[in-house]
């Protein structure tokens, strides 16, 4: 039985990782600016995931109906690097952006806005509130829903008065590494003080990966709701909706669940991550940040911030074959953008080498 073929795959298969490097069966060595979608934080064949995946221990999955010192530690963790209360972990993305949802619903009903280009999932009310799927013949839940231009400011501010959830992606990664303008972040900030639940979907742009812990950080935003997944897990599935008090105190024992959801395995490996991201692993990546927007940020007209990048170019499916076969690994949106999601322990010379590839290609 083939798996269904959903994708559109590569005609390789690689067997071995480095560093930011896979090999293919070839023994073909390709440097990843992918990373697994933004997953693999630390790379490939770390040497302290390695560790704890080598001493795994006699519980892999405990039921959420027993309590766990280790669910609460890495609880805390998050709670230290957001200022948030509480937190619940799910499996991945989309589910805690449907689990946000949720909790968000139970403090306040009404209208939600989104905004065009967004990207939020694929399970029903993640991708209802996902503007990119708009186009596509699947059912959607009945709820008040506006999609708003985040350029557009007076139709944020009108729509914005009267509604009770805003959910949006500080840099939206599916969209075309587009990042929230300063004005668009102002208005959120005022209407969160009027009363509107502020929904942030980290799931991309978490996690350092634009030099700071939350993207929000750069535009000074607090929200009550954050999502996080992608790398938390260190390679396995885990996701989190971190909230704030006065959210988290609307939400009941029965109003949602996770069989899996935080399984000891992908909270061990969470723990290291987080323990890397808040011994200078974020720092790291805010330097080489402002390394590219200093070098290339002009020249190519690059997006985004830190490792969360994206710049447009011609032909951009054709460029992307020739730097496979050169030996780069990059994700093509929309038919034009190239986007960066390299492992956080990239280093400048790799970061030159691509660069220095693709304008020999482009020009």
């Amino acid at each position: 039985m083939p798996s269904l073929k959903i994708y559109n795959i590569f005609p390789f298969e690689p067997v071995k990782g480095e560093g930011v490097t896979l090999i293919d069966r070839n023994g073909k060595k390709y440097i990843d600016l992918v990373s697994g979608l933004g997953v693999n934080l630390l790379g490939y064949n770390d040497k302290y995931i390695k560790k704890i995946l080598s001493h795994t221990p006699s519980i892999i999955h405990l039921s959420n109906l027993y309590y766990s010192s280790l669910r609460e530690e890495v609880a805390d963790m998050l709670g230290n690097l957001t200022d948030l209360d509480y937190v619940f972990f799910t499996n991945s993305g989309t589910e805690a952006n449907e689990a946000g949802l949720k909790f968000a619903w139970k403090s306040k009903k009404g209208k939600f806005i989104a905004l065009t280009d967004s990207f939020h999932g694929r399970t029903l009310g993640s991708y209802s509130l996902s503007h990119l799927f708009s186009h596509q013949d699947f059912p959607r839940i009945k709820a008040d829903i506006k999609f708003i231009d985040t350029e557009n400011y007076d139709d944020l501010k009108r729509e914005g008065k009267d509604a009770a959830i805003i959910m949006f992606e500080p840099i939206q990664g599916a969209g075309g590494v587009k990042p929230l303008t300063r004005e668009a972040a102002e208005i959120m900030s005022d209407l969160q003080k009027s009363g509107v639940i502020l929904f942030a979907d980290e799931v991309q742009s978490g996690l350092g990966r634009t030099g700071k812990f939350l993207a929000c950080e750069h535009y000074n935003l607090k929200p009550d709701i954050v999502t996080l997944a992608k790398g938390l897990g260190g390679g396995l599935p885990l996701g989190a909706v971190i909230m704030k008090k006065n959210i988290a105190e609307k939400v009941s024992i029965g109003d949602h669940g996770s069989t899996m959801g935080g399984n000891m395995l992908s909270l061990r490996l969470a723990k290291e991550v987080l323990r890397r991201l808040n011994s200078g692993l974020i720092e790291y990546v805010q330097k080489l940040g402002e390394y590219i927007d200093n070098k290339y940020k002009d020249k190519f007209k690059i997006r985004g911030k830190g490792l969360f990048r994206g710049f447009d170019i011609n032909n951009a499916d054709t460029v992307q074959v020739k730097m496979i076969n050169r030996g780069f690994l990059i994700n093509i949106l929309r038919k034009k953008t190239i986007r960066l999601l390299p492992p956080l322990i990239i280093t400048k010379e790799t970061i030159d080498s691509f660069f220095e590839n693709i304008e020999d290609i482009i020009e």
